[in-house]
C-alpha cells in the first residue's frame, strides 16, 4: 500500500488511504466552495484540498473519517499538496483503523498512574477535594482526550500528556523558586484544560456548539465554580485562587485568558503552558519515531502555524 511519501509532485495518486482532519469548506474568490484539510496515512501528514466540491464528495466527507483518495500531487509554495478529485469509504480489510489514530508516548494507564501520583501530593485538603472531585466527574475522557485540533498534542491521549509534561516541568521550578505554593501550581496544571473536554469531539476534533459560543477556559472555570458550590467551597481562597489560575492559563487578553496572570503561581502555570506547546508542536514538525528526522539536518523546516509559520533551521552539527 502505498504512503504520501511515496509520491512526488506531478504524480497521479490512486487508492490512498487518508484519514483526513481538520476539514473546513470555504470560498474561493470567486464564491465556489472548495474544502481545505489535513491528511494523515498513519505516518505521515499532507495538506490536501477539494477544488470541484461536488454535492457527492459534501454529502460522504467527514472529518475524522478515513478514505480512499483519488487525485494529484503538487508543489504549492515548495510543499506537497494533495489535490482530490474523487473520494470512496474504504472496506475494513483493505487498512489497519488503529494506524490512522496518534497516540501520546505514554498509555492511558501509565498517565493515569504518573497524574494520579501528583494529585496524592496535594497537600490543602482544600485544593485536594475540588482536584478530585472534578476528575472523578471526568475519569472515563480525561485520559483519552486530545488537548488541540491542530496545534500541539492533537492525539488521543493528548490532554493528560500535555498535563504531565507541564507537571514534569513544574517540579524544577518548584525546586528553584520554594516560594511558589505547590498546590496551586499543580492543580492549576493538572485542571487548566480540562474545559476541552466539553469543548472538543474527542474522535474527529470538531467544536462542539459549547466549545465554539463559550471556550474551553470559560467551560472549566463554570466547573470548577458549580463543583465548589455543591461542596460549599465557593467562599473560600483556595478556590478563588485556582480559579483565577484557571481564567488566566492563556496569560494574555489577545491569546484568550479573560484576566491576566497576577499572582505568581498563574504567571507559572502559563508559561508552562505555553512552552510545552510550543515545543510540542516544534518536535511533531521535526522528530520522526522520536529522534529527528535526517532529512531536515541542516535544512529549514516548512513553515509552522504554531510559530507564526516561521521555518526553522535544524542544526548540522556531529555528535562528538
Amino acid at each position: 500500500m502505498k504512503k504520501i511519501k511515496d509520491y512526488k509532485a506531478g504524480d497521479e495518486v490512486s487508492d490512498l488511504i487518508l484519514r483526513l482532519n481538520d476539514v473546513q469548506l470555504r470560498k474561493t474568490t470567486s464564491q465556489a466552495d472548495y474544502a481545505t484539510m489535513l491528511g494523515f496515512d498513519g505516518e505521515n501528514i499532507v495538506e490536501t484540498k477539494i477544488w470541484n466540491l461536488t454535492d457527492e464528495l459534501r454529502e460522504i466527507l467527514v472529518n475524522g473519517n478515513i478514505y480512499a483518495c483519488y487525485g494529484n500531487m503538487k508543489d504549492y509554495q515548495g510543499k506537497m499538496q494533495l489535490n482530490i478529485k474523487e473520494l470512496r469509504i474504504p472496506k475494513d480489510d483493505e487498512f489497519d483503523k488503529k494506524s490512522f489514530f496518534e497516540f501520546a508516548k505514554m498509555s492511558e494507564e501509565e498517565l493515569k498512574s504518573a497524574i494520579m501520583d501528583y494529585v496524592l501530593k496535594l497537600d490543602n485538603t482544600i485544593i485536594k477535594q475540588l482536584v478530585v472531585e472534578l476528575l472523578k466527574e471526568y475519569i472515563n475522557e480525561y485520559f483519552v482526550h486530545p488537548a488541540a485540533k491542530t496545534m500541539h498534542h492533537n492525539y488521543v491521549s493528548g490532554l493528560a500528556y500535555h498535563v504531565f509534561t507541564m507537571l514534569k516541568l513544574s517540579d524544577t521550578y518548584l525546586l528553584l523558586y520554594p516560594f511558589l505554593n505547590k498546590d496551586l501550581v499543580r492543580a492549576g496544571i493538572i485542571l487548566h484544560d480540562l474545559g476541552k473536554i466539553i469543548e472538543m469531539d474527542a474522535q474527529t476534533g470538531e467544536y462542539s456548539k459549547t466549545g465554539n459560543l463559550i471556550g474551553h477556559i470559560t467551560i472549566a472555570a463554570n466547573k470548577l465554580y458549580q463543583k465548589a458550590v455543591d461542596l460549599k467551597l465557593d467562599e473560600s481562597e483556595e478556590y478563588l485562587l485556582l480559579q483565577h489560575i484557571l481564567i488566566s492559563h492563556h496569560g494574555l487578553l489577545e491569546y484568550g485568558s479573560p484576566k491576566p496572570p497576577l499572582i505568581p503561581e498563574a504567571e507559572l502555570v502559563f508559561l508552562l503552558d505555553y512552552s510545552d506547546s510550543r515545543m510540542a508542536a516544534l518536535e511533531k514538525e521535526i522528530t520522526k519515531d522520536g529522534v529527528i528526522n535526517e532529512e531536515l539536518i541542516g535544512e529549514y523546516t516548512q513553515p509552522i502555524y504554531a510559530f507564526d509559520r516561521r521555518s526553522f533551521y535544524i542544526p548540522n552539527i556531529n555528535k562528538k
